[in-house]
């Protein structure tokens, strides 16, 4: 899998300014990691504690919050992990909720084209 940075904006959901940091794309991370420091710095506050399975295939427990990210103009929610320093990885989650995928071939984020709905049939919408 190809591993490329992107600038990507974070803000406090309650107010504030939005931060400019360059994440690495890391699409087998399923929630985005920043350090702890950082996010602290931007007035969030952990409000849960999860498990996560890291590289080295140790297990650690950080604090959980919700953050405001925007990408080419796009903004989303999303849960977003306190990491240790040096950690700065755009994961799954955030990227399906702004509907960008990887292009990894051009080291790129681009619009999802299409995005699954729900896995039901709405009324009036055929046999």
């Amino acid at each position: 899998m190809g591993m490329f940075r992107v600038e990507v904006e974070i803000a406090n959901p309650r107010g504030g300014e939005f931060t400019p940091v360059e994440l690495v794309v890391d699409t087998g991370a399923y929630y985005t990691t920043l350090p702890a420091s950082l996010l602290e710095s931007l007035g969030l506050t952990p409000n849960r504690e999860m498990r996560f399975r890291i590289a080295d295939g140790s297990a650690q427990t950080w604090g959980v919050a919700s953050a405001l990210f925007r990408v080419d103009g796009i903004e989303t929610y999303s849960p977003v992990a306190f990491g240790p320093e040096g950690v700065f990885l755009l994961g799954a989650v955030t990227l399906e909720e702004l509907a960008l995928i990887a292009d990894t071939t051009n080291r790129r984020l681009v619009p999802a084209e299409e995005v699954p709905a729900v896995g039901v049939r709405l009324a009036g919408s055929g046999p």
